[in-house]
Formats: C-alpha cells, structure tokens, sequence
C-alpha cells in the first residue's frame, strides 16, 4: 500500500525542509524544535541515520521556510518590493452565517512580551493595526482561533509542525496540551519524548497514532476545551507559522515584512457545555460519533473523548464529520465509513444524495497521479453513491474541475518558488496517459500573489425533483487516492479491500437553502451561492492547461 507519487515526493521535500531547520544556526531555535524537526524527517522519509541530515542545505533563521527549492538559482525567484506586516488569507467557515478572512497582524513583540520571551534584536517596529476587509467576512487570527487567555486544554494534530510557535501562541506552562504527532519508529518516539521532557514543559503531552512504515499522519485537527465551550477547528494548514499568515521578516529587503504566501482554510465550531453538567454516554450526532471513532482509531487518550461528552454537540447535526483511517480495510463497519464511502455515506445522512446533476470543483495542493478512476470514484461518492457499486453518468469529467496552479503562478507569486514545496505533482503522473487531465484548470487566487494551501471541494447541483443543492469540503484531504483510499473490484465480483495511506479528516458543511432560492428551472446553483457559507478563494471556472506547464515538483 505505497503513498501516490506526489505524497512521496512532497514527504521528501519536507524530510529536507525540516532537516535545512535542523541544521539552521538561528540563535532562538530550541534543541527540541531542531531534533523533534529532525525526527519526523527521517519518520517521513523512512531513514533511520541522523547523519543524512548534514547535508542538507542551511535554512534561512528568519525568512519563510525554503521548502524543497532553496537551492533554486537566484534568478528564478522573486524580488520582493518593500512591503507592509504580513495579512495572512485564511477563509474561516462558520456554520452560523458569514464567511471570514483572517487578517494577519504582526503580532510578534506583543506576544513575545506577553509571555515574558525575549525580543528579537532585528525585528522593526510595525503598525499596532493592520486592516484588511472582505465584504461579507471579519478580520481574525490565530489567537482569536485558540483564545489562549481562556483556553484550559487543547489537542493539537498536523503534519508539519512549529513548537516554538505553538508555545508562544499557547502558554505550555499554562495551557494543558495533547500533540497528536505521527513517527513511524519506536527510536524516533522515544527521541520525541525525551526532547520535550528536557524542554521543561510538563503540561504538554505527546500521542502517537498507529503507523506502519508507508503511513502519513496528514490530518490537521484542534480541540480546544473552555470553561465555557468546546471549540473544534477542522483547518487546512499546518501547525506551521508560515501557513497562518506569519511570514516574518523579508531576508531580501532590510526593514519590511513579506507579505503572507499561502492561503488556507478553517472551519470551526464553539458548542456549549451541556446543561446537566452529566457526562453523556455517548455523542448525539452523526458528526460527534464520527469525531469520536476517528479519535478512538487513533487511539487518543479517554480522558480527551471523556471530556468531549460533556458537551452538546446537537448544533452539529447538520454537518458531517468525514475521515480517513490509514489501514487495509476488508471487513467490519469501516469499510463504509471511511475515506470515499465514509464521504459517500455523509452524503447519504445530510439527505444530498438524490442527485440528478453535479458540479464539483476541487482546490487541492497535492494532486498525485489524478487518474480518472480514481476521480470517478470520488465523484460518486460526492453523490452519494457507493463507488464501486455504481457507474458515473456520462460526461461526469466535463461536471469535475481539479484546481493547480501553472509554474509561472508560482514563480511569480509574492512568495516564489521558496513556497511552491507544500504543492506537488510531478511530470511522470502529468504525462501518464491515465492523468485526468481534462479535468485540470489552473488555479489563481483571487488576492494577487498567492499560493494556495487549501483543500477545498465544492459541490453543486439539482437533486431528481429539481430542487438545488451545494456543499462544501473542508479539510487535510488533497485529491489523492492516499488520502481518500483505493479499492477495486475482484476477479470474483466482490469487492477488494479499501487502502489508506493517511491519516485525513474534514467536515462537509451544506449550504442553507435560503441562499439557494430564485434559481431558474433546472439551473445549477451558481458559485455566489457558497457566499455566507465560505469564501471561494480561486477564479472560476480556470483555463485548461491547454499549452500551459504546471508546476511541478522539485522540477520534476
């Protein structure tokens, strides 16, 4: 059960990502941060001998992290102008109304002289404000996500992580905190946790999922426990500064800060406490029980589900939870609520599976080999349908558009090829003659410079009896069959067992019907619909790569 092309390839290029921060020689980076960086390179690359990591090439201490291209020659990246603090893009999906952008302050001394740190000797002084307004969203941050100053207990997940951030941004000596990390080798846990005990942070806790050697722990998930509330946050972007708008300061242009590179995603969701104070036997919801079977797959402590039930999770009923648990699965209920028929099946509990036609556009960052089966597959399961046990109708590749963004994009975007390591696809899968690539567009963000982060699918359509529908993905799944599962049918008939690389989970959020009204006879639901619901951050429908070169990989 081996990871698509590109999930090895990106795994790579942050085993080098994070070995360049390994070696790096900033003064303020902890031994834990560079050994724990060091540890899942080699978890992610399979090697088990530190040495490889010398040779890496040095990291830049304050600049944005190089990714896989920090060798690039110097002409090929992008001279950066003398800018403003950096405003991260990032769309928060709530489910009570509005879309949001954050708008990323430069909050570096504030919270450096909050938490009694000290202060960087090169940082400038910045504006104490910074707007940057949506029509329809609110300004926010990552520490109105986390709301540190009421915040008891928090369970993190990731793929890539950045512990010095994460503790200024939650107090370790204040906030009780699970990591959820992935390591796929008993030495590199056991090196983790060594590390973190010699880091003083006794309220910090490490958990490690079941892996096997070719498992990714790609999931990105925050349980944030208030007094009041439990607040769940279902983001596309790592636990990395960078990705939440933080660029820091520009290496090329002495006294500015470089403008935010990625955009990302994040739903979230603030339920109260139940009013009994009783612990409930178990969640009321579809969306709360898939939460809870997804934790208890990763076998995270029952101190954590424990303490999910004694919330209500009723204001989730109209939503799904959706997951992928990395495994062989032949038997037993999760061969239907998993990866593609867990998606399949969330469609079927939120009552949109009566589909006539659907629209379905797919922002995602990884794309792997993009083979038209695979995209099949997903389409049904988008409607629905179990996707071995049905056929798409005809013409389904022209309803399915798979956004990524040309090589130019990239190298012209405000942060340059130095970021086009998080975005991969290679060009032995371009040119494979089972790449879908009529479903390819390009990708351009709808805020100049960009590069997107997000894992995005959107769905539109008109159900058997003509009323219209919409729906939105969010989540850490990219459009590979690592993150959604293959399986296919036997010689016998029967179908084979369902493979999943990765860890994954997402929420599917409908969208209200009010907003869907005043639609001509059998008209698709336009893409304004998903206005109030998320903000659609791409250009639709982008061009086919019709005479275009995509990005690819390293340059592969």
């Amino acid at each position: 059960m081996a990871a698509s092309d590109d999930e090895d390839e990106l795994q790579r290029a942050i085993a080098l990502s994070l070995r360049d921060a390994a070696s790096s020689s900033a003064p303020e980076e902890s031994s834990f941060d560079r050994d724990l960086r060091l540890a899942m390179a080699l978890s992610l690359e399979g090697v088990s001998n530190r040495d490889a990591a010398t040779t890496a090439p040095p990291e830049s201490g304050d600049g944005p992290p190089q990714y896989a291209a920090a060798n690039a020659p110097e002409s090929q990246r992008k001279t950066q102008p003398q800018i403003e603090p950096p405003i991260a893009q990032m769309t928060k999906l709530p489910v009570t109304g509005s879309s949001a952008t954050l708008d990323r302050k430069a909050m570096e001394e504030a919270r450096l002289a909050r938490l009694g740190k000290r202060k960087r000797s090169d940082s400038p002084d910045r504006p104490s404000k910074q707007v940057s307004k949506q029509a329809e969203g609110k300004n926010f941050h990552i520490e109105e996500v986390l709301q540190a100053p009421t915040l008891n207990i928090v369970v993190l997940s990731s793929f890539q992580w950045d512990d010095r951030w994460i503790f200024h941004k939650a107090d370790p000596m204040k906030t009780k905190q699970v990591w959820i990390i992935g390591a796929n080798t008993d030495a590199i846990k056991q090196n983790i946790v060594q590390e973190l005990a010699e880091c003083n942070t006794p309220n910090v806790k490490l958990h490690f999922p079941p892996m096997r050697a070719t498992t990714t722990m790609h999931s990105k998930l925050m349980l944030l426990f208030h007094e009041t509330h439990l607040r769940i946050v279902v983001p596309t972007a790592n636990l990395m500064q960078v990705e939440w708008g933080e660029t820091g300061k520009d290496p090329k242009s002495v006294g500015s800060w470089q403008a935010a590179v990625l955009e990302n995603t994040v739903f979230l969701i603030d339920l109260p406490r139940r009013p009994d104070g009783a612990v409930a036997a178990k969640l009321e919801t579809a969306f709360g029980q898939s939460l809870m079977a997804f934790l208890e797959a990763q076998e995270v402590g029952q101190k954590v589900r424990e303490g999910l039930r004694k919330f209500d999770f009723s204001e989730t009923n109209r939503l799904a939870f959706v997951h992928s648990i990395p495994g062989s699965h032949s038997t037993g209920p999760r061969c239907n609520d998993t990866g593609l028929p867990g998606l399949a099946a969330a469609i079927r509990r939120l009552n949109l599976n009566q589909v006539e036609h659907l629209e379905l556009d797919y922002a995602s960052s990884s794309i792997g080999g993009l083979k038209e089966e695979f995209l099949e597959r997903l389409y049904l399961a988008a409607s629905g349908l179990q996707p071995l046990s049905n056929k798409a109708p005809g013409g389904w590749s022209d309803c399915f558009r798979v956004y990524f963004p040309t090589n130019d994009a990239v190298i012209n975007s405000t942060g340059g090829i130095d970021c086009g390591g998080v975005i991969t696809l290679n060009s032995r899968s371009y040119n494979a003659p089972t790449f879908a690539r009529n479903c390819l567009r390009t990708h351009t963000s709808n805020r100049t410079g960009l590069l997107s982060h997000n894992k995005m699918l959107l769905a539109r359509g008109r159900e058997k009896d003509g009323t219209p529908f919409a729906w939105a993905y969010v989540g850490s799944a990219n459009a590979t069959e690592s993150a959604w599962g293959s399986q296919s049918v036997l010689k016998s008939g029967k179908e084979g067992a369902l493979k999943i690389n990765n860890w994954e989970c997402g929420v599917v959020v409908p969208v209200p019907a009010e907003m869907l009204q005043g639609l001509g006879d059998g008209e698709v639901p336009p893409m304004s619909a998903f206005r109030g619901t998320v903000e659609v951050p791409f250009e639709f429908p982008g061009e086919k790569y019709e005479g275009k070169k995509p990005w690819f990989f390293m340059g592969q």
